[in-house]
């Protein structure tokens, strides 16, 4: 296995290019000034959105070694795994609001400090465009560097893209440099590999593995047959997992929620990477009026920004449930112990 070291996969061409491109905006400017000045501005804007929505999350592994190593002693860590909807950066973060959450529900301090937080550590090993491929082959070994108690799985979204889009496919194939196009049999496989690995290298670690939420708020659309194909998969593997495996239904609580839109508030779109394109220039460069349920409301959608990554409606939900599973998988004991 790789070492699984944050890379900016997806937007990588693109920064480069854009470096290019400011360089050339400047020489523009002496031609014609308007034209160059514009030019200059929008690729400023451009390429500093897109680096912040490529950096990785300040709770990185990286980062959680740093901070063991300066801090000493150890607090209860939930380790989560997945790719952009984990990652946190073209979406609403849910990773920093787990430990908010549960010093809430338990009657604790609120955290004092935005990441590793107590009462409880969360690590975001989250990588935007990633697949299951390469969560098994390139970031699991390294992110279980970080000894977990708690390990949170959402993944498999990009897989479920591979099969709704074929043009799409090409990119995530080639982004992400897989042997092949993913399929639902792939899917499984990969799945059931990064369970029995957690499983056997830390066989105490508590897993949730969640179900993929929808691919766009229209819940009869083609998108989400595939994604309830998915989960159904999910479901299954859970059921054959060897050790302490619990399925966390984000795709029922989003359905649920969805289930009660007016019809007249539907999503006016599913997902494209154009309109996700759009969004997050506009959250990173005007936070005050954009922020992620704006840009959702903006689309006719509630939970999900661009029918694909989270709202803060949609990351509460979710942060919710996580807080659920943490409670059932006896997280409380874990930090009196660990106190």
């Amino acid at each position: 296995m790789a070492s699984g070291l944050h890379d900016r996969r997806g937007f990588d061409s693109w920064l480069r290019m854009n470096l290019v491109l400011l360089v050339l905006s400047l020489m523009m400017i002496f031609v014609n000034w308007k034209l160059g000045l514009a030019s200059f501005l929008f690729l400023c804007i451009t390429f500093i959105s897109s680096e912040a929505a490529s950096a990785p999350p300040a709770n990185s592994p990286d980062q959680f070694e740093a901070w063991v190593r300066r801090k000493g002693a150890r607090k209860p860590v939930l380790l989560c795994l997945g790719d952009s909807l984990t990652h946190g950066t073209v979406s609403s973060s849910f990773t920093p609001d787990i430990p908010y959450k549960l010093s809430s529900t338990l009657g604790l301090s609120p955290p004092t400090q935005n990441f590793f937080m107590d009462p409880l550590w969360v690590v975001n090993a989250g990588q935007n465009c990633i697949t299951t491929h390469g969560i098994l082959h390139e970031r699991l070994h390294r992110a279980l560097g970080c000894f977990p108690d708690f390990v949170l799985i959402m993944i498999g979204t990009n897989d479920m893209q591979c099969l709704v889009n074929g043009s799409l496919a090409k990119a995530i194939v080639k982004i992400n440099k897989l042997p092949e196009v993913p399929t639902m049999e792939i899917y499984e496989r990969n799945l059931t590999k990064i369970i029995d690995y957690i499983h056997n290298h830390t066989p105490q670690t508590q897993i949730g593995v969640c179900t993929l939420p929808p691919m766009g708020e229209n819940l009869d659309a083609n998108p989400n047959r595939i994604v309830r194909q998915a989960n159904e998969v999910i479901e299954r593997v859970v059921k054959k997992a060897p050790g302490k495996v619990t399925l966390i239904p984000v795709y029922s609580r989003f359905e649920s929620i969805l289930e009660k839109k007016s019809k007249k508030s539907g999503s006016k779109f599913e997902y494209h990477y154009l309109l996700s394109s759009i969004q997050v220039p506009l959250f990173y460069m005007i936070p005050a009026i954009f922020d992620w349920n704006r840009l959702a409301s903006l689309c006719g959608n509630t939970l999900l920004v661009d029918g694909l990554h989270l709202s803060e409606k949609g990351r509460d939900e979710l942060v919710n449930l996580i807080v659920e599973w943490l409670l059932s998988a006896n997280v409380a004991k874990a930090i009196a112990v660990k106190n």
